[in-house]
């Protein structure tokens, strides 16, 4: 008579609650809510996942998804398959959907389809390769048939793929990827419980992966964490501080009258009749439900239960045992696991050796290999494998799928493992990734490279002879790679580093590629995870050993320029970069530079207008090893000399642009000719030519899928795109910049591409509301990705629009932080006094808007070759000759007269955006003067090009009525007022109007204010109007 399963947990009725009250109000909460998230404390054994799986009959009945994923001891702080328990958690959803009907599986195809394109979906499979069976595609773009004994061209090839974008642009776009995903998966609407087991063994790459899920998780995404005791200080306690909507749980000791419930009901008896032996069972296991069963089941295997009829023991017996029971549960599990047959019991120790689960066609390759199993030998692997281990499935301690075996509770694991004594675990691993080598056919081994490089690692690879150590060396190159690829930095650190404890000296004789790929690749890495002692040894040996590879030397150049710019010495990196160039007879003056400049410029020009449009678009790539890694260091120094030496700045951009030319096309072409664009401007030439290359930039951006369409889209709209183009048309393509940017990993750029699209739909014209709703959007992704530069840019478009709003929950930026600018930061010490400016002049607040200009006067200095200093001089000039209607002030007047000026030559670079504005001043310049018929004139011409600018369109008509005003013509003063607050209305610019009806009070006199068909209308007659 088998022991029975109690069909309900025991004891934890409580907590049953709490976890089933938070499932139904994370249902009610809002479907755009961030998803919930329930954190399960408590030893192993004590009940932490069969709790959590009380909800899964709730999910599934509410036609949700139940997903699971569980972390193992066995390969925590190692190298292992990057995100492989996230990736296990998702392929249960790919399976649940797959078991869905067609509409479902259909329509979540099609988001998915639409929400991720097909060249995006390469990284999102590298990460977790189940979503292919979803949205269609190949998992990994490298060579499948790799196998160690070959050469290690796979290898090479996959390398370059992995490197056509920079290492940390990889994990942003990963990230961003993931996030994309999991957010379509929580619009389909159907609940998603996804429980994640035994965090404690989780490592910080798989947290920061965890952490953009969560973030694209919208409610009814659900997460659900368990884990034991474990530090304060341990990396997932950090992350769950950010955690949504948390509910906490923590699983304790069962009591006794709940151990004595488990016992009777395991039993098939009634509660007192156990009694004693409950009470014995509950001293012994401390109250944890699991060690309670496993007792009971070894007192059943030792004899100390048996069934006559209904199950009997003797407590005299059981207490008489007392004094040698194994009281350790570790102990009675490996003593239930010597009990089995003995091959069972081999087959176990490969299951936990190689993990919590295992492939079953694997398993059964290694049983047929490591033991004579004669009986199985028609047997195919798969079928061999389940007739082996149906004695541990039958006893519990195994679970069989199709595909692969897994252990019921990890302490059966933990139990199988330690079988063997310390000493011999090592060489037992290795004898099972030699086997996995030497057996596991070409077309499977990229599918089974991760379990097959564990092995390897957690063995003694050190011992392993010459062919079959170089081997080694391979697989953990390729490991590192995919890692890399997946953006598992560390992780791929690790699999390198292994790689070159194998390498002796002889290797840089018989093995030099290998040898000069596995240490550029790592100190790649570590130079992106800070572990930069080991970078510079490594690049050491790189400039010892191969000083005759000038591919080897520049990429080694790359690295090191690439890790003093991450430690903010981009003087010394500008210096190092240089010195690099030199390799392949790049070289740049250090004297007479302005006349450089001016040669280099001309021959530039000269090229460009060769070439034309139509043969720079059909350049071919550029397969220069040489050039490629050039032109890659090249675009880093680009930014470098921009703040630290730019008189070089623009030789370095020429140069870049001609060895394009000259070459090919590179990725870093259309950055190269947008910023050449922005020189042009700069250089005072018409602003129709600084426009043409950044056309030519977008142009090429689209030919070679380049991933820096962000960055050409700053480029483009910091210099000439502002000018040709309607500001309101420019937010299109900043907002794509920014999207793409975040899609590409390029978060910098995204972020200045947000930041650039805020301002520029300040000064557009949006409504306030939309733009205070973008604003708090781009905030949230600034600090989400740490840009803080933007973030305090950004901070003061918002306190614009929350002064001009009247708003003070957006007033004062974010959390109110700034309010105040730090001068010493000139383009932002410029954006802040500019807004600044801007609202006190809508408020007319004049005395401050002249405080403020005064701090202005050099704002084109830092801005120049922009449109933002046109518009500068417009609000300055705007608010001086409000000033000179009451002040006879010298310098007011001068200042008034520079910016008209100003204007008049801005007028021509744009005019789109600033020939209202310029005819703005003209008639305020008029009414100075007295020359009321040109007023008249140029305020009706403002009004009539202002039309879109909705701000500015309101402010032409409040000035023309203010202008009849002075005239004393009311009835067109009203009309005027009337309009410039119906457009003020429009804006949302409760503060602007508030003011219009305190400051014209008279207008309501109905002696003065008739309409043209005769009615008196009056304040109060407009509905816009009334109080």
């Amino acid at each position: 008579m088998s022991l029975l399963q109690p069909d309900r947990l025991l004891g934890r009725s409580a907590e049953e609650s709490i976890l089933l009250n938070a499932y139904f109000a994370s249902l009610s909460v809002s479907k755009n809510s961030p998803a919930s998230s329930i954190l399960i404390h408590g030893d192993s054994g004590i009940g932490k996942t069969k709790l959590a799986e009380t909800l899964r009959p709730h999910v599934l009945e509410d036609d949700g998804y139940f997903i699971q994923g569980k972390f193992d001891q066995l390969s925590y702080a190692s190298a292992k398959q990057p995100y492989s328990i996230i990736a296990s958690a998702f392929a249960d959803y790919c399976s649940a959907v797959e078991h869905r009907d067609k509409d479902t599986r259909q329509e979540l195809a099609n988001k998915l389809r639409r929400e991720i394109q097909r060249e995006e979906r390469t990284l999102l499979f590298e990460a977790i390769p189940a979503l292919r069976r979803i949205i269609g595609g190949r998992c990994y773009p490298v060579d499948e048939n790799y196998h160690p004994h070959h050469s290690c061209d796979a290898c090479q090839d996959e390398t370059k793929i992995s490197h056509n974008l920079e290492s940390n642009s990889r994990a942003h776009r990963l990230n961003y990827l993931i996030r994309k995903f999991v957010s379509v998966m929580s619009d389909v609407g159907d609940p998603i419980i996804l429980l994640l087991d035994d965090m404690q063994w989780a490592n910080k790459e798989e947290l920061d992966l965890l952490h953009h899920i969560m973030l694209g998780g919208k409610n009814p995404f659900i997460f659900i964490f368990t884990c034991r005791p474990m530090d304060a200080s341990h990396p997932f306690f950090q992350a769950a501080e950010d955690f949504y909507c948390k509910t906490d749980i923590t699983l304790r000791r069962l009591r006794l009258d709940s151990v004595r419930d488990l016992v009777s009901e395991t039993l098939g008896i009634e509660a007192d009749d156990c009694a004693t032996l409950a009470g014995f069972i509950s001293n012994v296991t401390d109250g944890n439900p699991f060690f309670v069963q496993q007792q009971i089941i070894s007192f059943r295997e030792k004899g100390l239960l048996r069934f006559e009829e209904k199950w009997v023991w003797d407590d005299i017996d059981i207490m008489e045992e007392a004094g040698i029971l194994d009281t350790d549960v570790m102990s009675v599990l490996s003593e239930k696991i010597k009990r089995l047959p003995p091959l069972t019991q081999q087959v176990l120790k490969i299951c936990s050796y190689i993990g919590s689960k295992t492939d079953i066609h694997i398993l059964g390759m290694l049983i047929r290999e490591t033991h004579c199993a004669e009986e199985f030998d028609n047997d195919e692997n798969e079928t061999l494998a389940k007739n082996v281990i149906s004695v541990a499935a039958h006893e519990g301690l195994v679970t069989l799928s199709q595909d692969e075996i897994s252990f019921t509770h990890d302490s059966f694991a933990e139990a199988a493992y330690s079988l063997l004594e310390p000493e011999e675990r090592g060489p037992f691993h290795l004898k099972l990734g030699k086997l996995l080598i030497q057996h596991v056919s070409k077309d499977l081994f990229q599918e089974h490279l991760f379990t097959i490089a564990v092995q390897l690692a957690r063995g003694n690879p050190k011992s392993l002879q010459n062919e079959d150590r170089i081997s080694t060396v391979r697989i953990f190159l390729n490991a590192g790679v995919k890692s890399y690829s997946a953006s598992a930095f560390p992780v791929a650190l690790s699999w390198f580093s292994f790689g070159i404890s194998l390498l002796q000296e002889q290797d840089w004789l018989h093995h030099r590629r290998l040898c000069a790929d596995i240490y550029l690749k790592a100190a790649d890495a570590s130079s992106i995870t800070g572990d930069y002692d080991d970078m510079n040894s490594w690049l050491a040996i790189i400039f010892d050993r191969c000083n005759d590879s000038v591919v080897d030397l520049l990429t080694a150049y790359y690295i090191r320029v690439r890790k003093l710019a991450a430690k903010d010495e981009d003087p010394k990196a500008l210096d190092v970069g240089l010195e690099a160039l030199r390799l392949v007879n790049i070289r740049f003056p250090s004297k007479n530079m302005i006349l450089h400049i001016m040669v280099r410029f001309a021959q530039t020009r000269c090229s460009m207008k060769i070439k034309g449009v139509d043969k720079l678009i059909e350049l071919p790539p550029i397969i220069d090893e040489q050039m490629i890694i050039a032109l890659k260091l090249l675009n880093l120094l680009i930014h470098y000399a921009l703040n630290w030496n730019q008189e070089l700045f623009p030789l370095l951009i020429f140069k870049a642009v001609n060895l394009n030319m000259t070459h090919g096309m590179s990725p870093q072409m259309p950055s190269a000719v947008a910023l050449y664009g922005a020189i042009i401007n700069r250089f005072g030439f018409p602003i129709d030519e600084a426009y043409r290359p950044g056309e030519l930039a977008l142009a090429l951006q689209q030919t070679i899928s380049s991933p820096n369409f962000a960055h050409v889209t700053v480029l483009n709209h910091a210099s000439s795109f502002l000018f040709i183009k309607k500001l309101s048309d420019c937010l299109k393509t900043l907002r794509s910049g920014w999207d793409s940017g975040l899609k590409e990993g390029d978060v910098l750029q995204a972020m200045i591409c947000a930041e650039l699209h805020g301002w520029v739909s300040i000064f557009s014209g949006q409504p306030l509301r939309k733009i205070s709703r973008s604003l708090a959007e781009s905030s949230s992704s600034m600090k989400e990705h740490n840009a803080m530069s933007s973030l305090r840019a950004n901070g003061f478009h918002q306190q614009a629009v929350g002064s001009l709003l009247g708003d003070s929950s957006t007033s004062h930026g974010n959390d109110g932080c700034f309010d105040i600018c730090d001068e010493k930061d000139l383009i932002l010490d410029g954006q802040f006094k500019l807004n600044e400016l801007v609202v006190s002049v809508f408020l007319v607040n004049n005395e401050l808007a002249w405080e403020i200009s005064e701090k202005l006067q050099n704002f084109g200095t830092v801005f120049g070759g922009s449109i933002w200093p046109y518009i500068c001089s417009f609000y300055r000039g705007m608010n001086a000759f409000a000033m000179l209607q009451s002040s006879t002030n010298r310098q007011i007047r001068t200042t008034a007269k520079t910016c008209l000026k100003h204007l008049r030559k801005g007028k021509k670079k744009s005019p789109l955006n600033l020939l209202h504005q310029s005819y703005m001043l003209e008639a305020e310049y008029a009414v100075f003067k007295r020359n009321y018929t040109a007023a008249e004139k140029f305020y009706s011409l403002a009004i009539g090009h202002a039309a879109g600018v909705t701000h500015e369109h309101a402010l032409a008509c409040e000035r023309f009525g203010c202008y009849y005003v002075l005239r004393e013509d009311h009835n067109k003063a009203y009309e005027q007022i009337r309009e410039a607050y119906r457009l003020y209305s429009k804006w949302g610019s409760r503060p602007k109007c508030d003011l219009l009806k305190k400051k014209y009070p008279h207008l309501s006199d109905k002696d003065l204010t008739t309409s043209r068909q005769g009615r008196i209308i009056t304040l109060e007659n407009i509905p816009e109007l009334r109080s």
